[in-house]
């Protein structure tokens, strides 16, 4: 595949990489792909292969809650492109914004949180981090089926008790033990995930401030955030254990998938599937 097999349509996204292109396959007008570029020919050897990391962990991802990969070239004038799937639906940032202060319903809540957390279980059994979740990095299908994306910055780790500490991520949703300079491991990644919860449940970020410093502070001084009063216990229950200032507090994606009250909402929302495919 080369960059002559698609037809980009527009830049949809912009970062220090480069640049996010929707784009058509030229075989298939109707299948649009996110065309990402990304400029090597100033990289740095361990840049370059960095990208090539990305483009080779992407293509061995297959799981129904994480953006599938389509293929991956690079152009003689030094870029990477990797082709991946469109999310119609856009980001759950926006998709939050757009409720203007409206709070979802738990059912809501509780089915994105389970697609979330099934995609990072995914990941934590081939010893992948993630690394930077954050409700930006999650897109929505047409049918509103979270797909978790971007990991540009995704961590494999060599062994799981192997512990990444280089300090990269969203300010918003990073853990207390990164801002400390500590190594950390998946429960980093599970703070992100309460982070983004919080911020399903109450539209708004679990920790905030005016500048860095502030933000730094907050999240270190371990004050949980005003939990919001509409939803069940189980579910402000787990925010909170998500968001305990001590990363081994922290339960494991494995066992937030354990609980009773996350069991049930998996039968609840595969028992929905089932009924919209029929």
């Amino acid at each position: 595949m080369s960059l002559e097999d698609f037809t980009r349509l527009k830049v949809i996204g912009k970062g220090s990489y480069g640049e996010v292109w929707l784009a058509t396959y030229k075989n298939d007008r109707k299948k649009q792909y996110v065309l990402k570029k990304m400029n090597l020919s100033r990289a740095s050897k361990r840049e370059r292969k960095s990208a090539e990391q990305e483009a080779k962990l992407l293509s061995k991802l297959k799981h129904p809650n994480i953006v599938s990969y389509k293929d991956s070239f690079e152009t003689g004038n030094g870029y990477l492109y990797i082709a991946m799937q469109y999310c119609e639906g856009g980001d759950l940032y926006n998709k939050l914004k757009e409720q203007k202060g409206v709070p979802l319903e738990e059912r809501q809540v509780v089915e994105w949180f389970i697609q979330i957390a099934m995609a990072l279980q995914y990941l934590h059994e081939r010893n992948i981090l993630h690394r930077d979740l954050k409700t930006q990095n999650i897109f929505l299908t047409k049918s509103k089926i979270i797909k978790v994306g971007d990991l540009g910055i995704a961590r494999v780790l060599d062994s799981s008790n192997d512990m990444a500490t280089t300090l990269i991520g969203t300010p918003y949703y990073m853990s207390p033990e990164l801002f400390s300079n500590k190594a950390y491991n998946h429960k980093s990644d599970v703070w992100a995930l309460g982070c983004c919860v919080y911020e399903m449940a109450t539209l708004k970020h679990a920790f905030n401030a005016k500048d860095m410093n502030a933000l730094v502070y907050k999240i270190l001084k371990g004050k949980m955030p005003l939990m919001p009063k509409k939803y069940s216990v189980e579910l402000l229950g787990l925010i909170r254990c998500m968001l305990h200032q001590d990363a081994d507090k922290r339960p494991s994606v494995n066992k937030i998938l354990r609980e009773p009250y996350i069991k049930k909402n998996i039968a609840i929302f595969l028992e929905d599937t089932k009924k919209r495919s029929v």
